[in-house]
């Protein structure tokens, strides 16, 4: 079994303001979704970010952009946060743990009535940043491991010498 994170998408941008643009939304939203999906995939967790219905819509809209990381829409008169309630209480059995990211205190306290863990948002940035940090720690680690195969690498130090005092001229 994997983890849920249910993420209240404008909690995490307006939290977190010199992170995410709060004038350009439409920007701060892809830039936190590629964060999440990015983060999702190297850890295995299903990740459904929420968003604060606007507009005309009278229905939830979900967009899945891959299995395991899906975009939710609230209508105009449902919060982000009633959706994220009601998702956490219904989805606790299909999952190993889940988690409600908010640093919004009655959104909490009702997840934990859920069963539900709370990461505050400045945990998950936290989170999100430590993860980028191994992701590029492994990529390092590897690419030095992999170095091409190249004949000045399996020469004797005495021939590279010779060699170098000949180009040198």
């Amino acid at each position: 079994m994997r983890d849920l994170y249910l993420i209240d998408g404008y909690n995490v941008i307006f939290w977190v303001p010199g992170e995410y643009s709060t004038s350009d939304l439409e920007s701060s939203r892809k830039k936190l979704m590629d964060r999440l999906q990015d983060y999702g995939a190297h850890r295995d967790v299903e990740i459904i970010v929420v968003f604060d219905g606007q507009g005309e819509s009278k229905k939830v809209r979900i967009d899945t952009v891959t299995p395991l990381f899906h975009i939710v829409f609230t209508p105009r008169h449902m919060t982000a946060d009633s959706y994220i309630e009601k998702e956490s209480y219904k989805r606790r059995d299909e999952f190993r743990h889940v988690y409600v990211v908010t640093s919004d205190g009655s959104e909490q306290n009702v997840a934990l009535g859920n069963g539900a863990f709370r990461i505050p948002v400045n945990e998950l940035i936290k989170q999100l940043d430590n993860d980028k940090k191994e992701q590029h720690i492994v990529i390092r680690n590897n690419n030095n491991s992999n170095l091409r195969s190249e004949l000045g690498r399996t020469l004797p130090k005495d021939v590279v010498d010779k060699l170098n005092r000949l180009r040198q001229g």
